[in-house]
Formats: C-alpha cells, structure tokens, sequence
C-alpha cells in the first residue's frame, strides 16, 4: 500500500476509500506552554512526561512531542540540550520504542525594545543535540499579537519569530547529521515556498513529514478551503499531519483522518475535551483519535509502522 499520494485527487481518493488508507499515525503533544492552573492534567516534570510517554503509546499514540521544563521551576520552559537528553531518556525507560519529538526550542523577540536591526539570528536549536528521532522544524517568520502572560501580572507584548532560508536549512542539515527525522511546520502558504526550496535544496529526505498547522496568530485558518488548499498544493511524497489550536483541533484530525493524513493531539494544543470541559488526560484525546480512526475503517499505526512509513 502505498503512504503518500495525491490526497486531494478525487479519484483517487474513491480508489483509496475502496482499497483502505494506511494506518494513522498519532502524535501525543502532552505539554506545551500551559500550565497546571489551566488543567492539572497538564504533565511539566520529566517524570510525569516520562510516565505519559508510557500511557499514551499504550493508548494508542507512537509519537509523543513535548517541551522540556526546569527541573527547579517546572512553570518555566528550558532550552537546554542537557535538560531534553534527561527527558527523552527517561521517556525511553518507561516507554520502549515511542518516537520522540523534540520542540525545536525558539526564542522569540519581543517587538518592544527587540533591536531586531543588525541581529543574526533569533532561535535556539539545542533539543538537536539531545537525540530526538523526530523534531519540529518551525519555518519563519511567524508572528505573535500577545496578551494575558501564563504567569498573570498582566498582558504580554506581541512577539516575533525570525528564521531565514539559511537558518532552516542549516537546522534540516544538522538534523539529517543527527539522524532525526524533520517534521516541517506549515503554519501559512508562504511556508509551502520554504518546503519547496529546502527539497530543492536536498535538506530533507523522502517522505517529507509535515506538520499543517491551522488556526495561529498570523497563521491560517481552519476553514475547509484552507484545509484542502494546503493538502492539494503539497509536494510530492509529503505525509501530512494535521493540528489546530483549541477547540477546533478536533475539526482539522477529521479531516485527516478522512484523506488519509495523520493526526497530531494533546494538551498542548486544547486543553479542553468540549466546549467549557477540561480534558482529563492526554490518554483521554488520543482514545478519542483512535476511537474516530477505527469507526472509519482505519488501523492505528504502531510505533514499528510509524518507524517504516516515515523512513526512520
């Protein structure tokens, strides 16, 4: 069977309805930015990442992406490589086998007093050190309107993500040297001109993974049209995920699981199960994933099939 082809084909999507899609790959994103007072199911240590690890992959998930936290202050993000090498192998004890995605680790600029003028760059790529079979690979630039800050004491300014051809290239090399997977983020068309150029350029290696991503401050929305405008302009041999931010994440995994994408989940993009009801767990929303893949005729992919669709 093949994994990749023209997904916004219709004859080809009857061919594949008939014959059956591939198995879907699920991704965990358990953590994120949120907080345990936003939901106490939000895991922030590396022990209680490292036990999700454990439920996720056996509720279904063969992927878990997650942002490494102080280990003195777990409210606060850390960046470090030592810090993501620590997590992933305690990932690895408690859960055999699951692929683990690291966060590229950006570090974004305020636009108050950020003196962007004469600057080199502006992200940190340190999570490539710490052995991660997959990591996002966040194209640029993207931009962020602010508001109420995690922490409280009042809004946050609008901030700025800054990251040229060059940079995203240099990151697509030194992963392929690393021997980890690049899932490229598209948050936007623009993006689609960057995946472009890094295959152009023979920074990635087939199949392509990307990330569609829908609903981000400056990013696109999560309309149908925007849906089907970024899978029909697509590469080649591209596997595609999908994620959106809060309520309509649920939204954009059907429509993947409906073409024969993949599907990204977690606390870290919705907090929420439903509308005004706090998820339980990250176990709870990959359950629901695997309960929707499987009423649609399609099987859960597990970590050895995700390993050999994705050419890992």
């Amino acid at each position: 069977m093949s994994i990749t082809w023209d997904y916004a084909n219709q004859r080809g999507y009857v061919r594949r309805i008939a014959e059956g899609m591939p198995p879907v790959i699920i991704s965990a994103v358990v953590t994120g930015g949120h907080q345990k007072d936003e939901n106490p199911a939000v895991p922030v240590t590396a022990e209680e990442q490292a036990a999700e690890a454990a439920a996720v992959l056996e509720a279904g998930a063969s992927i878990i992406h997650i942002h490494a936290r102080q280990s003195q202050d777990p409210s606060e993000a850390s960046h470090e490589a030592d810090r993501y090498r620590e997590i992933n192998d305690l990932m690895r004890s408690r859960a055999p086998g699951i692929l683990i995605d690291n966060s590229q680790g950006v570090a974004d600029l305020s636009t108050e007093g950020s003196g962007l003028a004469g600057s080199a760059h502006f992200y940190k790529s340190a999570p490539i050190e710490a052995g991660p079979d997959i990591m996002a690979l966040n194209p640029g630039p993207m931009t962020f309107r602010g508001g109420a800050s995690y922490t409280g004491g009042g809004d946050s300014p609008s901030k700025v993500y800054l990251s040229t051809f060059d940079h995203t290239e240099r990151d697509a090399h030194r992963l392929r040297e690393k021997g980890a997977k690049p899932q490229v983020f598209l948050y936007h068309p623009g993006h689609l001109d960057i995946l472009d150029y890094l295959i152009k350029r023979d920074a990635l290696d087939k199949p392509y993974f990307v990330q569609l991503v829908f609903g981000q401050e400056s990013g696109i929305n999560t309309s149908m049209d925007s849906f089907l405008y970024m899978v029909r302009n697509l590469p080649e041999d591209c596997i595609f995920q999908t994620c959106a931010l809060g309520l309509e994440e649920i939204h954009v995994n059907m429509m993947a699981l409906l073409l024969g994408g993949h599907v990204r989940t977690g606390l870290e993009d919705c907090i929420h199960y439903q509308r005004g009801v706090l998820a339980q767990s990250n176990v709870q929303l990959v359950k629901r994933i695997v309960r929707l893949a499987e009423d649609l005729g399609r099987a859960v992919a597990t970590t050895d099939e995700t390993r050999r669709m994705l050419g890992i």
